[in-house]
């Protein structure tokens, strides 16, 4: 379910400002990454993640069940590398990945590296993958109206699939978000540990 009145309404305001069809919004930042994953990819799906990804990614990323390959920190030439390996082998069975989802984050909130968004769009759509790009600490920090990294690069976010956002830091709030199709928010809210067993935001 979507929660209160004053939860669907904070879902369209977020959906609205990230230029998305629909959003949903969770009570904890850190479980939006390790609780939603599960509901988009699993075995016989490949998640590519950047190395530096935050502890949040790489506990969804195992929880989900689906292979893991790491590529070097915000380095095209070797997410080509993966991605391209990834579709011409596949899985260890010669059998083609249900999904390749690639993972960044738009600030590396440690060291302070914004992702080379454009590249990274421009990869993963030359081998169909999907793109979950966490905007923890770039929502309302990066772009000329604090919409984030697509903002500041120059990105559609009409070419990020699912894009993934705290409160709790420039908006200084509490919870998470997801924002995407409103298919994927569909299976989200379906499938995923967050709202299945979780509480909605007050």
């Amino acid at each position: 379910g979507r929660g209160s009145v004053a939860v669907a309404r904070l879902e369209g305001l977020v959906a609205e400002f990230l230029g998305k069809e629909d959003a949903a919004v969770f009570g904890m930042g850190f479980a939006t990454n390790a609780q939603v994953m599960s509901a988009l990819v699993g075995r016989g799906s490949l998640i590519v993640s950047d190395s530096f990804n935050h502890a949040s990614i790489v506990v969804g990323a195992r929880a989900s069940g689906a292979k893991i390959q790491v590529f070097e920190h915000n380095d095209l030439e070797d997410l080509d590398r993966v991605l391209k390996d990834a579709v011409v082998y596949g899985q260890p069975d010669g059998t083609p990945w249900r999904k390749i989802l690639v993972v960044v984050e738009g600030i590396y909130s440690m060291e302070g590296h914004m992702c080379p968004l454009p590249g990274i769009v421009e990869v993963k759509n030359r081998y169909g993958a999907y793109l979950w790009l966490d905007e923890a600490h770039s929502i309302g920090a990066m772009g000329h109206t604090g919409r984030g990294v697509c903002e500041q690069l120059g990105v559609n976010t009409d070419e990020v699939d699912i894009m993934m956002g705290t409160f709790t830091k420039s908006f200084a709030g509490f919870g998470g978000y997801i924002a995407s199709s409103k298919a994927i928010l569909d299976t989200v809210r379906d499938l995923s540990p967050i709202t299945l067993y979780g509480s909605s935001m007050p």
